[in-house]
């Protein structure tokens, strides 16, 4: 019997640099689809030469999650996998996928994949890493929901059947260099802060607290100096959002041009 299709979906924008390393490994697969968020580099002309598929779209407010959405959409495959372009697959995932495609287990129609956390050059062992943490990544093609139209980070979930959790993972590069979190945590947090989860002094001491948790109890001190840094900042990621939501809550009560200046866009935009 033969195996089942995959179809392999990349989030890609103006990453030319890195398309190379993320489309080869999924070249068995029965298609790659880069979902290009109008790049202005040759991150498209890449995937293309690479032989991948470009869906190329502009979402309102710069959202991602809704441009990988749209390709997921138009793949071909009986199985969607979605990964991003600062994420590799290990071999042996590589060959755990291959051995699900070609037998799915009955009722099965998502898989939940484990990832190793990557910061700064090098492996979370404690801290902000969760070993027992896996995101739903494949889905049976029809069968997923992904409520993405409203923020980032939404999630993929299937509306029947069984969800099952593959053993292999992929190593996720989530902070390469300061100045990389830094665009992230304020891409993010922009989409996603709102005025109804804006909050004041409870932010601080929920900062406090998450940098207390990750740190000491979770042992993110075993991690050595790159594991005080993660702490701190993904602790400062979440202040930032309540920062943010308290800001627009301020804001959409006074005039701009009188009572502030219209902000300046992010460099790069």
């Amino acid at each position: 019997m033969a195996s089942e299709t995959l179809s392999v979906v990349i989030a890609a924008r103006n990453c030319e640099d890195r398309i190379e390393g993320t489309v080869k490994p999924w070249l068995w697969a029965h298609e790659v689809i880069v979902a290009d968020q109008m790049s202005t580099d040759a991150t498209a002309d890449r995937a293309t030469r690479l032989g991948a598929k470009v869906w190329s779209g502009n979402p309102p407010g710069g959202n991602f999650d809704l441009n990988r959405k749209l390709a997921m959409e138009r793949a071909t495959g009986q199985w969607v996998l979605y990964i991003d372009t600062d994420e590799r697959p290990t071999p042996a995932l590589v060959e755990e996928l291959k051995a699900f495609l070609a037998a799915p287990p009955a009722h099965v129609n998502g898989a939940r994949i484990p990832n190793d956390l990557y910061f700064l050059g090098g492996p979370l062992k404690h801290g902000i890493y969760n070993r027992r943490h896996a995101e739903i990544r494949l889905v049976r093609q029809g069968l997923w929901l992904y409520p993405c139209e409203s923020g980032y980070h939404r999630g993929v979930t299937v509306k029947s059947g069984e969800v099952a959790r593959l053993f292999q993972s992929y190593r996720h590069y989530n902070v390469n260099g300061l100045s990389e979190w830094f665009l992230k945590t304020n891409q993010y947090t922009e989409l996603d802060a709102t005025p109804g989860r804006a909050a004041t002094w409870s932010a601080l001491l929920r900062f406090k607290l998450f940098f207390l948790k990750h740190y000491f109890w979770k042992l993110g001190f075993l991690d050595g100096w790159r594991g005080f840094l993660a702490c701190w900042y993904f602790g400062l990621y979440h202040f930032t959002l309540s920062a943010k939501s308290w800001e627009k809550a301020q804001l959409a009560a006074l005039k701009e041009g009188s009572d502030y200046l219209s902000p300046l866009p992010p460099a790069g935009r």
